[in-house]
């Protein structure tokens, strides 16, 4: 690979933060639109962001310091594997999207259970920076509230217009 590979994950660094932020955009300012917290927020932006981020492992992984499967088993692989800037660049993407991908989920879920926008714009900026935290929030206010039970019946609710498939052909 170029030497100047390594210079690659900096600048598409911006480029992967700016899409992020447009899902995020949409998912703050536009909660209610199933064409933006579902399709944009929800699958458009998380699928290119897993574009970058499979370029990325794939690109990066047999470059110094390359990654091994059995780093992900011990912290200090972590902490080797994410001396490679496009690996680092990779976990980012990964963390962000998987962020992105709840914040989505739970805009969803709000709206089917009628939950206040100032309720959920808390959840959804903790979720943006924190992640771990903004789910716990959201957690906690629909605990409080009274909704898991109205979400649970949502989720639980089975497809009506699929039979059942085999993996193999009889």
């Amino acid at each position: 690979m170029n030497p100047n590979a390594f210079a690659l994950p900096g600048v598409l660094y911006y480029v992967v933060m700016a899409l992020a932020l447009c899902g995020w955009g949409a998912l703050i300012f536009l909660p209610r639109r199933p064409r933006f917290n579902f399709w944009f927020a929800g699958v458009f932006v998380p699928l290119v962001l897993c574009l970058f981020y499979v370029y990325f492992l794939v690109a990066f992984w047999f470059l110094a310091p390359s990654g091994r499967f059995a780093d992900f088993f011990t912290l200090d692989g972590i902490y080797r594997m994410l001396g490679n800037r496009g690996l680092l660049l990779a976990a980012w993407i990964n963390l962000t999207t998987m962020g992105l991908v709840t914040g989505a989920w739970m805009t969803r879920k709000a709206s089917q259970v009628r939950m206040p926008y100032v309720w959920l714009l808390p959840c959804l900026l903790l979720t943006f920076f924190f992640a771990g935290f903004g789910f716990v929030l959201y957690a906690v206010i629909n605990a409080v509230g009274g909704t898991w039970p109205a979400i649970a019946k949502v989720e639980d609710v089975p497809p009506t217009d699929s039979a059942p498939v085999r993996a193999f052909p009889s």
